[in-house]
This record gives structure tokens, C-alpha cells and sequence, in this order.
């Protein structure tokens, strides 16, 4: 039986931007896997993700696509953009992780969309990402 990596993927990216020195700087460390009700702005949250799997008797790799959320109300879109910039220039590349061999990375799409509340500005990124299992389960 596979383990799928999604999990695994998930947590490094997420504990990757939280620790991360530029994040830290730009946002102090406003990291978080689920909408804020009081939040301080501007942050990410590490959201959805979804999974596509090729199974073989002898083989398991798996697509796994991430999207992160940047929410600002700074008065223009520039603050979002440039902290997608910063998330695309952190995580399309490759993540390690034990007993998943790192196949590839992409941006699959990124866009700076303006929220209902026709204020805050949210940008969307989503990653893909494709590993190779190296063991079974």
C-alpha cells in the first residue's frame, strides 16, 4: 500500500515558510493553514491541495498541487504580487523528503484578485509538484 506524499508535502512547505528568513522579514512569520478572523494583514495561508496518482505493481508517482494564499490591504496589488513573487521563488524548486524522490516542480497558476470586500487584495499561487515513491508501505 503508498502513503501518499500530499501530507509530507504540505507540513515542509508549511514549517519551510515559517521559518523562512525573507518571510520573517516581510510578514514576521504570519504563516497559517486556515483563514484568520482577526488577522494582521498582510499574510499566507497554506490551503488546498490536491492529488493525482499513477499506480503501477511496481511503481507509485503522484502530482500533488498546492495552493497558497496571500491576503494584503495594502492600497494597491503590488503588495501581493510581490510576495506571490517571493512564495514562486521559495517553493518551485525542489523539497526533499524522505522516501519520496522530487521529480519536478511548476507554477500552475498566479493571479491578484480583489476580495468581496472590494479592499483587501488576495493572491492566489498554485504549485505542482511530482514524486516518485521509493518504498511501499
Amino acid at each position: 500500500m503508498w502513503v501518499s506524499v500530499e501530507d509530507d508535502l504540505f507540513n515542509n512547505i508549511y514549517n519551510k515558510l515559517k521559518s523562512d528568513p525573507i518571510i520573517q522579514k516581510q510578514l514576521d512569520g504570519r504563516v497559517f493553514d486556515s483563514a484568520q478572523k482577526d488577522a494582521v494583514y498582510p499574510y499566507i495561508i497554506v490551503g488546498e491541495t490536491n492529488v493525482t496518482n499513477n499506480e503501477s505493481t511496481t511503481d507509485m508517482v503522484e502530482d500533488v498541487g498546492v495552493t497558497l494564499h496571500v491576503y494584503s490591504q495594502a492600497p494597491n496589488r503590488h503588495e501581493a504580487t510581490y510576495i506571490l513573487k517571493i512564495l514562486g521563488y521559495l517553493l518551485n524548486r525542489e523539497i526533499e523528503l524522505n522516501d519520496y524522490e522530487f521529480k519536478r516542480s511548476r507554477i500552475d497558476n498566479q493571479e491578484v484578485i480583489t476580495d468581496i470586500d472590494q479592499y483587501t487584495k488576495h493572491g492566489i499561487i498554485r504549485l505542482l509538484f511530482k514524486y516518485r515513491h521509493k518504498t511501499k508501505y
